[in-house]
């Protein structure tokens, strides 16, 4: 069979295609130069011109990764007009499925970020992922009761809880068996995340202190 022809930027976009559906189905060890080629219908030859290496692939997936998180996680935020702490409940649910449901990308993205040092563009895309977050600590830095330049700080803390659920989920800890439906699983997201946005309020917990 000949090689398929493609224009320059199609072939990319195939390539990194071709990779996420053998990540996705067989696991990053399967991702071969060569298997990635076969599989597009192209010599490992045409796909070495895109990518260096397998390294670059696993690359550019976790930036695409990324960049699908931060559209997944912002869209949560902005549905339906909601309140400061539906915002962070909803960022962080839509964080914690998100991962859930892709796995294998998820462990790439983070892989990528704590390999050496990582790829400026790889960080680049996850520090947009993660302002998501900041922008709506920062946006609603009143209603919580805490000055905007403290908003990454408190971010911090808030994506330590959802990074950590996920991590939890993806790498199968035994825990995680107890909630083995969607629903259970955005069920204990959703309660995670809202304990998170109670805790953050420092508004409110100074109401709480003034009432008693």
């Amino acid at each position: 069979m000949s090689p398929k022809s493609y224009h320059h930027g199609h072939l990319r976009s195939a390539i990194l295609n071709e990779a996420h559906s053998i990540l996705e189905s067989q696991g990053e060890e399967a991702m071969t130069m060569r298997r990635i080629a076969n599989g597009v219908g192209v010599s490992a030859m045409a796909a070495y011109k895109h990518f260096a290496n397998r390294d670059a692939i696993l690359q550019a997936l976790a930036i695409q990764g990324f960049n699908k998180l931060a559209h997944v996680t912002s869209s949560a935020r902005k549905k339906n007009k909601l309140l400061a702490d539906e915002q962070l409940v909803a960022i962080g649910v839509a964080y914690i499925m998100h991962g859930i449901s892709h796995p294998k990308i998820y462990r790439v993205m983070f892989g990528q970020l704590t390999s050496g040092i990582p790829n400026p563009v790889t960080k680049s895309a996850a520090d947009e992922a993660y302002s998501v977050l900041c922008d709506c600590l920062r946006d609603n830095a009143e209603h919580f009761g805490f000055e905007k330049e403290e908003a990454e700080t408190h971010a911090f803390s808030v994506w330590s809880m959802a990074h950590g659920m996920t991590s939890l989920f993806v790498e199968g800890h035994a825990r995680t068996r107890n909630f083995k439906t969607k629903a259970q699983q955005r069920a204990v997201a959703t309660r995670g995340a809202e304990l998170v946005a109670r805790g953050i309020s420092f508004r409110l917990g100074n109401e709480a202190s003034d009432d008693r």
